[in-house]
């Protein structure tokens, strides 16, 4: 599966390249330290071949000699790995004390007339690096040659340590650079979550617009977001108006019928106002419908509880003012929901309504706030007579009345169900503690 992570993509894409960088440089430095050490043993040795050089000279015979060998504590301890000879005529003539009576195995057909590199094999089988050079002097009855090496294992002995301390350096330095990497990509994205924050303000209702100083690789981007969210605002306002022209236009049709229902007799006439008021209902709810779909999920919708459900709870006490009804609020504040605070009127107004149209004497408005799930409840209780268990399923159904006694059509709460279902809500009624019936509604929270 893909990963859809930027952060990841570009640390481990750091990640890697300084690995395989690091790698990279690592060999460049151990060839280039090899390197090194192999030209300093070889000029030691060439050191060495001078001064064999300087200590030698031709006798009576034609025949060279050393004046004296090399104090070179090396070159005197037995089997040390560090070898001089001297040969004259292709046989030894001299050689070091550290050889004992051994000597170094030359590759075949080495004719050093020139100074020389060569790789040989020691007394004990140790490999030996070596330089040699054939010399002619004044006197001497024929050239003679010097041969000098030194342990191979030296070389490498330095190389093993250097490349260990590298590696554990260059490791720390890959940590480093990771790390400095990871910080660089978490502060290079910072404001892509300073965006992402404030689309999820937009969201939730805390704002309305992209606000703020963004970068300018950013700022582009949010403009187009704001142009994007004025152009749904445009299209939400357009929608509105056209439903409430709807509305104002059935308005007047349906008025002239429910004044000439008055005219026909007295059955037509109440089949004509029964008729036209259901009208009026259905056309009431199929518009509030369409505006709940159109604002749902619109970005920014958010409304206050307490303030919607104080505004009601005055109204509704002076429609009931003679029977002095009381409706209080608790723990309503300072919950917010997500969507639009008509859609909001609506719904708490017809449960308001409902409950004080059978209330005794109280009605109680409760909310309460689930962050886990991000979810409001509001709960709207009366202590009237309440309705039978068998009976809370019928009453949400459309047009549904227990008691036609009470004025209504009995779409209240099938519009409520309605529009709480458009924002993925419920409307659950239950018995109340009170003795009535309980609403409860299920919305997002903001």
């Amino acid at each position: 599966m893909p990963v859809k992570s930027i952060s990841f993509r570009l640390i481990f894409g750091a990640a890697l390249w300084i690995t395989i960088a690091l790698m990279i440089m690592g060999q460049v430095l151990t060839g280039m330290f090899r390197d090194h050490l192999e030209r300093a043993f070889d000029t030691a040795l060439h050191g060495h071949i001078e001064e064999l050089l300087a200590l030698s000279e031709v006798n009576k015979k034609g025949l060279v000699v050393l004046k004296r060998h090399p104090v070179d504590p090396q070159f005197n301890k037995p089997l040390s790995g560090w070898y001089w000879e001297i040969l004259f005529s292709g046989n030894r003539f001299d050689r070091s004390r550290s050889l004992w009576d051994q000597k170094i195995r030359l590759p075949e057909g080495m004719t050093p007339e020139q100074e020389t590199s060569f790789m040989a094999k020691g007394p004990r089988g140790e490999q030996l690096r070596g330089r040699a050079r054939t010399f002619t002097m004044p006197g001497a009855s024929e050239p003679f040659s010097i041969l000098v090496a030194g342990p191979v294992k030296e070389i490498e002995t330095a190389v093993s340590v250097f490349t260990n301390t590298m590696a554990a350096s260059l490791g720390v330095l890959g940590i480093g650079l990771v790390v400095a990497a990871f910080l660089q990509v978490r502060f290079g994205l910072r404001p892509l979550k300073r965006m992402r924050n404030v689309l999820l303000d937009i969201r939730a209702g805390r704002a309305s617009r992209m606000e703020g100083d963004f970068a300018s690789e950013l700022a582009p981007l949010a403009k187009e977001l704001n142009a994007l969210l004025d152009h749904n605002a445009a299209i939400i306002a357009r929608a509105r108006t056209q439903a409430g022209n709807l509305a104002h236009a059935m308005k007047t049709p349906l008025a002239v019928l429910t004044n000439e229902a008055d005219r026909l007799d007295k059955d037509t006439g109440d089949i004509f106002r029964d008729q036209t008021a259901l009208m009026a209902e259905q056309i009431a709810r199929h518009l509030s419908r369409a505006r709940v779909a159109a604002t749902r999920g619109l970005l920014g919708a958010h409304s206050d509880v307490h303030e919607t459900a104080d505004r009601l709870r005055r109204t509704l006490k002076r429609l009931h003012e003679e029977r002095a009804i009381d409706i209080s609020l608790k723990d309503t504040q300072p919950l917010m929901f997500q969507g639009e605070q008509q859609d909001l009127e609506e719904m708490l107004g017809n449960l308001m309504d409902n409950a004080a149209k059978w209330a005794s004497k109280l009605v109680v408005v409760s909310a309460e706030y689930d962050k886990q799930t991000g979810t409001l409840y509001i709960n709207v209780d009366d202590d009237g007579p309440g309705v039978p268990e068998e009976s809370l399923s019928v009453v949400i159904n459309r047009g549904k009345r227990l008691d036609e006694t009470k004025p209504g059509s009995g779409l209240g709460l099938d519009i409520v169900c309605d529009i709480a279902e458009m924002y993925d809500g419920s409307l659950e009624l239950t018995r109340s503690a009170l003795g009535g019936l309980r609403a409860r509604l299920k919305l997002p929270a903001a």
